[in-house]
């Protein structure tokens, strides 16, 4: 996987080099952020149903999905 500089660094780039680039940036950012935003509602549904039931709450099976 290329490094952050080789993907983002741009040598006497154009304005459309610089826009795709922001844009590649963006996208770049976004997933992180929807993947934290995703993952950190289902533990909090997960810990709700478990305070409501009573029963322990395993976060590997949160994360990882349910065992099939």
């Amino acid at each position: 996987m290329a490094s952050f500089e080789e993907q983002f660094y741009l040598e006497n780039p154009s304005r459309w080099d610089i826009f795709k680039r922001d844009l590649r940036l963006l996208l770049y950012l976004i997933r992180p952020a929807v993947d934290w935003l995703v993952r950190g509602t289902l533990i909090r549904r997960a810990l709700r149903r478990a305070k409501n039931s009573g029963q322990p709450m395993i976060l590997e099976d949160v994360i990882d999905g349910p065992a099939e």
